[in-house]
C-alpha cells in the first residue's frame, strides 16, 4: 500500500546527487537544458539515487586559447559575461537548475578535475554547516535564478545522513574524448569517473558500451557510469547554432527565446544588423521604445 509516510522517509535516505555539466556553453542550447531533465530522471529511476540540484558551469574566458589549439572554432567564443547572462536567461525556468561562475571568474583555464574538486569542497562545506551550524553566525538565504547566484551555497536539504553526491553530466562525445592521446591524464580520468562519476546522455545508435569496453580505466569504474540514450533525437550542436547566426538564418526552437534576444541585442557571433524580424515580440517592443526615447532626446 502507497504510503507518503514511507516515500519521504525513503527519499530522506536515499544518497542525494547534484548534477554538473562543464563547458563553454556557447550558447547556452534547449538540449544543453534536456540534458539535466533526462540525467535526473534517469537517476531518480534507479531508486537507488535522489536528484537534488543541477549546476550549470561555463568555462572562464581564458579557455578560448585552450580551444583554438584544440579546435580552430574555439576562437569565436563569447566573453564569459555574455555566457553567463544567457544561462541566467536560460534558467529561469527551472527551479533545480542553478548557473555557478566561480570556474567562469578564474583568470586561467581549469581542468574538469579542478572544477569537480572546488565543488565537492563547497558541497562538503555546505553540508557540515547545515549539520553543525555555528551559533553566532547567521546563514546567507540562498537566492533564486532569478537573482545572483550565491555561489558558496548549493542546496543541501537539511536532516540528510550523506554529503550529496557530486556527478559529472555529459555528452557522448566527452566520454569518448577519454581515449584522446594527450587530452586528458589517467590521474584525471579516475578522479572524475571513480570518485564522482558520469552520467552520459548519449543518442540512438551510439555505442558508449563499446567505448567503455575498450578503455581499461572505464571498465574499472563502469559502476559510476550511467548511460542515458535521448530516444527523442534532437540534434542541437551549438557550433551549428552560431553558423547559423552568423548567417542571418532563424534559430528559434532551438534555443530559449530571451537567449535569442540577448544574442541579436549584443550582436553576437557576428548576427547582422539589418532586420529586428527575428526578435521576439518583447524584445521588439523594447527596442522600438528604445528608439523612441532617443528620438525624444
Amino acid at each position: 500500500m502507497f504510503s507518503l509516510h514511507n516515500l519521504k522517509r525513503n527519499m530522506a535516505t536515499t544518497p542525494k546527487v547534484v548534477l554538473i555539466a562543464c563547458g563553454s556553453f556557447n550558447p547556452v542550447t534547449n538540449m544543453h537544458m534536456r540534458m539535466f531533465e533526462l540525467g535526473r530522471d534517469a537517476l531518480n529511476k534507479t531508486g537507488r539515487f535522489h536528484v537534488i540540484e543541477g549546476i550549470i558551469s561555463p568555462v572562464s574566458d581564458h579557455y578560448k586559447k585552450k580551444a583554438i589549439t584544440m579546435n580552430p572554432l574555439g576562437s569565436d567564443l563569447a566573453p564569459a559575461k555574455h555566457r553567463t547572462h544567457m544561462i541566467k536567461q536560460a534558467i529561469k525556468t527551472s527551479d533545480w537548475i542553478r548557473l555557478d561562475t566561480w570556474e567562469s571568474e578564474q583568470s586561467q583555464w581549469l581542468e574538469t578535475e579542478k572544477v569537480l574538486t572546488h565543488h565537492r569542497e563547497a558541497l562538503d562545506s555546505r553540508y557540515n554547516a547545515n549539520i553543525h551550524p555555528t551559533p553566532t553566525k547567521r546563514r546567507k538565504k540562498t537566492k533564486t535564478n532569478e537573482d545572483e547566484v550565491d555561489n558558496s551555497a548549493p542546496r543541501i536539504v537539511a536532516g540528510s545522513e550523506e554529503p550529496p553526491v557530486l556527478k559529472l553530466l555529459c555528452g557522448a562525445d566527452l566520454l569518448e574524448s577519454f581515449g584522446t592521446p594527450g587530452l586528458w591524464s589517467d590521474e584525471d580520468i579516475e578522479t572524475i569517473v571513480g570518485k564522482h562519476g558520469l552520467v552520459c546522455i548519449t543518442r540512438a545508435g551510439t555505442n558508449p558500451q563499446k567505448f567503455i569496453y575498450e578503455s581499461d580505466m572505464l571498465t574499472k569504474f563502469q559502476e559510476n557510469i550511467l548511460i542515458v540514450t535521448e530516444w527523442m533525437t534532437n540534434e542541437i550542436s551549438a557550433t551549428k547554432v552560431r553558423r547559423a547566426l552568423g548567417r542571418g538564418e532563424s534559430v528559434k526552437y532551438l534555443l530559449p527565446d530571451p537567449v535569442i534576444d540577448y544574442i541579436r541585442e549584443q550582436r553576437l557571433y557576428g548576427v547582422p544588423d539589418n532586420t529586428i524580424s527575428g526578435f521576439s515580440r518583447q524584445a521588439k517592443s523594447r527596442i522600438r521604445a528604445q528608439a523612441s526615447k532617443s528620438v525624444r532626446i
